[in-house]
């Protein structure tokens, strides 16, 4: 169920549970068509971008009450990447359900902000751990065993997803780019804007790097269905299992490497060899290209690693501006900011590795 945005907005305090509660309860009551019961929002630290609760509900279906463990993501007005949108997200996850991509069920959605005062959707809760990037010795974060195990369930997935044929599905529309000549031009003119509405400052190591993805841009091999964030701390694992992948809200059309190169991130493997803990760049290209029926371009691979690590660092920026001009108090926020030095060296780094 979804419905149309209203004008009408009313507030969203993140930390009042019991009133988002007690509207979720009022929405889920018109959806069903009939009583529901709403236990508690337990909120989850996890995610820089939408706020994350799980709960349980029950419901009559079919004459039987029946129970789930759910998940309420809603995206705050004042966040990261407002305004938001449930639907690209949403439309996404249910296209892709029963596929080898394994995702949640989703429920329900609106982006009618007289709900709850922020865009949201609710999926089920999905069991796991997310395995995280970051090290204290900045070494591998599996042994061999996991790292063959999750890592092929990583690439498989990926492969999976840009196989999808979304054409004749709601993804057409989530928007994005649809010509192959121009998918990654019009992706960094998509961050130069963004950048140019977070930034009150002019940043020239961005500036350049903006220029050079320019006149180096690559044709993208195919259009497909881009996560936007895949990588390590982004699916639940159980015993070696891949259980879900999450965090779709940058989720759009556009060229499939794009996904690669992101994996390839420094900031996902500090100083380890291996892309987000589990192969060498050209293993991950080798063990990728088996699986989704073409190769991809090595120097493609390099241009979206420099592209990604520009676009991490343009997030750095939204992450400071959501909380010092729109109020975001997340001190996480904050803490991007401080990290943004660091972010323009791996910007330079990315670059000259891919020049």
């Amino acid at each position: 169920m979804h419905t149309r945005l209203s004008p009408c907005a009313v507030p969203f305090d993140p930390f009042d549970t019991e009133t988002i509660r007690a509207k979720l309860a009022a929405f889920l009551r018109t959806a069903i068509g009939d009583a529901v019961e709403v236990g508690a929002l337990r909120r989850f630290t996890v995610g820089f971008s939408w706020v994350t609760y799980g709960f349980s509900a029950s419901w009559r279906q079919d004459g039987e009450k029946v129970s789930h463990d759910l998940i309420l993501r809603a995206g705050p007005p004042n966040g990261i990447f407002a305004p938001y949108s449930a639907e690209p997200e949403f439309v996404t996850l249910r296209a892709l359900e029963g596929t080898e991509v394994p995702v949640p069920r989703v429920w329900w959605r609106s982006d009618d902000l007289s709900v709850l005062g922020a865009p949201f959707f609710v999926c089920e809760f999905m069991p796991g751990e997310a395995p995280i990037p970051w090290t204290h010795d900045g070494g591998a974060a599996f042994d061999d065993t996991r790292r063959e195990r999750l890592g092929a369930q990583f690439v498989g997935a990926l492969a999976a997803l840009h196989r999808f044929d979304w054409r004749e599905t709601p993804v057409a529309g989530i928007g994005g780019s649809r010509n192959p000549a121009t998918a990654a031009i019009d992706r960094v003119r998509e961050w130069e804007r963004r950048l140019g509405e977070w930034s009150e400052r002019r940043v020239p190591m961005l500036e350049l790097a903006a220029r050079w993805l320019g006149d180096n841009a690559p044709a993208a091999p195919r259009i497909a269905i881009v996560h936007g964030d895949y990588r390590i701390g982004n699916f639940l694992e159980v015993d070696d299992r891949i259980t879900a992948i999450l965090d779709w809200e940058l989720v759009s059309l556009g060229d499939p490497v794009e996904d690669l190169g992101w994996i390839c991130l420094q900031a996902w493997r500090g100083r380890s060899p291996f892309m987000c803990h589990f192969f060498e760049r050209e293993e991950l290209r080798d063990r990728y290209a088996a699986l989704a029926g073409y190769e991809p371009d090595m120097a493609a691979i390099r241009w979206w690693e420099a592209f990604g690590t520009y676009k991490l660092a343009v997030m750095h920026y939204g992450a400071t501006y959501s909380f010092e001009k729109r109020g975001f108090n997340d001190l996480r926020m904050a803490g991007m900011g401080a990290q943004i030095p660091r972010m323009l060296l791996q910007v330079e780094t990315a670059l000259e590795r891919a020049a």
